[in-house]
């Protein structure tokens, strides 16, 4: 079996990657998502495998390692790799490097969710 079920990854390749959107800040997973990331429907599993992404890939924006996990610092490299090598078409994998305004966007909110935890 892939990294996603089949049902849930026609849903995510039927997503359309859409270079205008801004990104949206999810706090309780600690990475920026963007609206064209999300489809509609995916199972229970489907969702959490989803999110999985999106905290490895907010180490990739991080520039932290995923060993950097301290509960199982090898869960998210396996995920995020498990994903690529499955080849799925998800538009969150062209958002590898931020740009300028999305990098200021997610420096400041991640120094706002610093100030807000103390």
């Amino acid at each position: 079996m892939g990294y996603f079920s089949q049902r849930d990854r026609a849903l995510v390749e039927a997503l359309q990657y859409d270079p205008t959107l801004k990104p949206e800040y999810e706090i309780l997973k600690g990475c920026l998502v963007w609206n064209d990331e999300r489809p509609d429907n995916l199972t229970p599993a489907g969702y959490e495998k989803l999110c999985d992404l999106w905290i490895a890939r907010g180490y990739i924006h991080r520039e932290e390692p995923f060993s950097n996990n301290q509960l199982d610092p090898e869960y998210f490299g396996k995920a995020w790799e498990e994903a690529l090598r499955d080849k799925i078409r998800w538009p969150g994998f062209l958002r590898l490097r931020l740009s300028d305004e999305d990098r200021r966007f997610y420096d400041e909110t991640l120094r706002q969710a610093m100030t807000d935890e103390i």
